[in-house]
């Protein structure tokens, strides 16, 4: 085809392609306005502390504070909770709650600790640490097939988040995004819904605005060729004591996102892979402390704490 016809062509296409309505851009600027407005409150490059995890949770899979301010681990095999002193580097008391199993996040709310397992299922421990602890098991939609990841407490509005790895299901057709369904502590019952989700066109539209000369190169995993499903897998979860947003790490993106308290994506934190390669469990201190623990490979777990930025 002759260049000129070319150029024509692409002309022709350019000025057929869909123009963004009055109400789009100044959704899209106030979408960029509130993304401006977040600040990081964290130095990931430089810890606070770092600890050498023992043997046994090598392979954690979720942390959270009880409301003592301890420290309580799981790890993926066990149905065990680890309360590992951070002081002392050393852990100080295990608390069984079930038979071996694939177990994927812990959080605490009042006396009872809430352990999720892989196939979905939640399992709410009442009092916990009282020296009989009474198991209770929840079901939900969420199947093994969902593979969920991680599990936090959203104080304001006292239910249980839980993110699936895999997509969820609606109306029996499998949908391939970023998603967290809510356990209601007090009715003590799971949601049909979804409480939060992300998909591609948000994170795209987040990229954009946050890179717009260089996302493509800031943010590749985005933009590859062909790509249908939401590329990023969540393994960790948390909720800030102070913001109520809402923490999710992706060790195989090596990525943090952060969602605000209304479900909106407003920021996304790269992490480092040669340091934070196999994030499984986030928590936070009441005062903000942010905890990332990491599986082993060929060496220890590691669990990192970051003072909040003042």
């Amino acid at each position: 085809m002759p260049v000129i016809y070319s150029f024509l062509l692409l002309l022709f296409i350019v000025s057929c392609a869909k123009q963004p309505t009055e109400a789009e851009l100044r959704a899209r600027q106030e979408y960029s306005e509130l993304m401006n407005s977040f600040r990081f409150p964290y130095t990931l490059d430089t810890p606070t502390q770092i600890h050498k995890l023992p043997e046994v949770l090598r392979e954690i899979s979720g942390l959270g504070i009880t409301s003592t301010g301890e420290l309580g681990c799981i790890q993926d095999e066990l149905g065990v909770i680890f309360i590992y002193d951070t002081d002392q580097c050393e852990i100080n008391r295990r608390i069984g709650y079930g038979k071996s199993a694939d177990y994927e996040g812990v959080t605490f709310v009042g006396d009872d600790a809430f352990v999720l397992r892989t196939n979905g299922n939640i399992y709410r421990v009442l009092a916990f640490d009282g020296g009989q602890p009474v198991r209770q098991k929840h079901k939900s939609l969420l199947n093994r097939k969902n593979n969920t990841k991680g599990i936090a407490h959203e104080p304001n509005k006292n239910r249980i988040l839980a993110i699936c790895k895999d997509g969820y299901a609606v109306e029996e057709n499998f949908v391939e995004r970023l998603a967290i369904y809510a356990y209601d502590v007090d009715s003590n019952t799971v949601a049909d819904s979804v409480a939060y989700s992300l998909n591609l066109d948000k994170v795209k539209t987040y990229a954009e605005i946050a890179a717009p000369e260089s996302y493509r190169e800031v943010f590749p995993m985005f933009y590859k060729s062909n790509l249908k499903t939401f590329p990023i897998y969540p393994s960790a979860l948390a909720v800030h004591p102070k913001t109520d947003d809402i923490y999710i790490a992706s060790s195989s993106g090596g990525l943090l996102f952060i969602l605000n308290s209304d479900g909106i994506l407003v920021h996304i934190e790269r992490l480092r892979e040669d340091s934070y390669s196999q994030i499984e469990g986030l928590a936070f201190r009441p005062d903000g402390t942010l905890l990332m623990a990491s599986e082993g490979q060929d060496e220890p777990g590691q669990l990192y704490e970051f003072e909040i930025n003042e």
